[in-house]
C-alpha cells in the first residue's frame, strides 16, 4: 500500500515483480486524468492533425506507428489497461520511453471516458435489480474482458451506492478471453481488494478466467445455464463489437440469450460507422494499421433484428464511441 498525492493507491505485485495500481474510477487520480473539454478540442483538431501527419517524410510516420503500441492490428489489454490508468496512476509504474508518451496523449483519454461511462451505465442497470433481489447472486460475463476493469469498478460503484445490496451475495466475474495476462491480473486486484480493510473483504467474489474465442460461443451457453437464477450481465468493452464480425456477434447474443434469465442485460461499447465516425479518429486508426470495426448504431440494430435483443439505451462519446445496454424481446 502506498500513497500518492495523500491519496492512497492499491498495488498489486505482478509478474517479473513488477508493481502495478489497481484501477479505480472513483480515485482522484483517475478523474483528474480526465478533461472533457480538452478531449473535445483534441477531437475537432486531430482530423488535421493526421493529414499533417501524412505529409511528413516516411521515417518520421513510422515511428509515430511504432510509438502508437499497435500489437497484431489491436491495442492489447494490458496496454489499454495502462492508457485507462491515464498518467497520474501510472506514474510508479516502470514504462519504456514510447509508453511513457502514449499514456500522457489526449487521445487515449477517451478510453478513460468510455470505462467510466460504461461502469456508470452498468451500475445503474443492476442497482434496481439488485435491490428488488436481494436472494439473487450477481454474475458477470466479460467477453474479450482482459483484466475486467468494467465488471470490477461496476462493483465499486455499487458498493459505494449502498453498501447492503453486496453483502451475503454470491458475486462471480467470469472472464472470456484467449489472453490471460489481463485474467490472471485481474484475479490479484480481487484477491488484494478482499484483504481486509480493502473495499470488498467479507464479500462473496469469485472470479474465474475461461480461455474463449468468441467464434466458438459454446461455452458461454453451459456458463450462463450454470449460473440460472443469478442475476447475470454480459459485457465487451473494446472488444466483440469493436473487433467481431457479424455472425460473432449474432452468434454470442443468442448463446447467452438462450440460458440467461429474463432479466439478463448485455452491455458494450461500438465505434461509430463510418459516414459519421470523427474523421480524427479514422484517419489515426488506419494509419497506425488498427483493425477496428465501424459498426455503428444502425449496423448494431440491423444485427439485433436476426437476434431476440433489443436496444435499451445508448450514449454517444464524441463521435467516436457508442455505449449501449440490451435487453430481451
Amino acid at each position: 500500500m502506498e500513497a500518492n498525492q495523500n491519496e492512497r493507491i492499491l498495488y498489486v505485485v505482478f509478474e517479473n515483480e513488477m508493481k502495478l495500481p489497481i484501477l479505480d474510477i472513483t480515485h482522484p487520480l483517475f478523474n483528474a486524468s480526465i478533461d472533457e473539454q480538452a478531449y473535445h478540442l483534441n477531437c475537432l483538431k486531430s482530423a488535421r492533425s493526421i493529414e499533417a501527419l501524412k505529409k511528413m517524410p516516411g521515417f518520421i510516420q513510422n515511428i509515430f506507428v511504432k510509438m502508437s503500441n499497435v500489437d497484431d492490428s489491436y491495442l492489447s489489454g494490458m496496454r489499454t489497461l495502462l492508457y485507462k490508468l491515464g498518467p497520474d496512476l501510472s506514474k510508479g509504474i516502470k514504462l519504456g520511453f514510447r509508453d511513457k508518451w502514449a499514456v500522457k496523449q489526449t487521445s487515449f483519454m477517451g478510453l478513460r471516458i468510455r470505462l467510466r461511462n460504461l461502469c456508470r451505465q452498468q451500475s445503474e442497470l443492476l442497482l434496481p435489480q439488485l435491490r428488488a433481489f436481494p436472494e439473487r447472486g450477481l454474475c458477470f460475463f466479460n467477453i474479450a474482458g482482459g483484466a475486467a476493469a468494467d465488471s470490477i469498478n461496476t462493483l465499486i460503484l455499487i458498493q459505494e451506492s449502498d453498501p447492503e445490496l453486496l453483502k451475503g451475495r454470491k458475486i462471480g466475474i467470469n472472464i472470456l478471453d484467449i489472453d490471460t495476462y489481463g485474467p490472471n491480473f485481474a484475479k490479484r486486484c480481487i484477491d488484494a481488494l478482499k484483504q481486509p480493510g480493502e473495499r470488498f473483504y467479507g464479500l462473496d467474489i469469485t472470479l474465474n478466467t475461461i480461455h474463449y474465442n468468441w467464434s466458438q460461443s459454446e461455452s458461454l451457453l453451459k456458463m450462463s445455464l450454470d449460473h440460472s437464477g443469478w442475476i447475470q450481465l454480459c459485457s465487451s468493452e473494446g472488444g466483440l463489437f469493436e473487433y467481431g464480425s457479424d455472425s460473432d456477434i449474432i452468434e454470442n447474443l443468442d448463446r447467452f440469450f438462450e440460458n440467461s434469465p429474463a432479466d439478463a442485460r448485455v452491455t458494450g461499447s461500438l465505434i461509430f460507422d463510418r459516414a459519421y465516425v470523427n474523421p480524427g479518429y479514422l484517419g489515426f486508426t488506419e494509419f497506425i494499421g488498427v483493425q477496428i470495426r465501424y459498426l455503428g448504431l444502425e449496423g448494431l440494430q440491423k444485427l439485433l433484428a436476426q437476434t431476440s435483443w433489443i436496444l435499451e439505451e445508448s450514449h454517444e462519446i464524441e463521435k467516436i464511441y457508442i455505449l449501449f445496454s440490451l435487453k430481451k424481446a
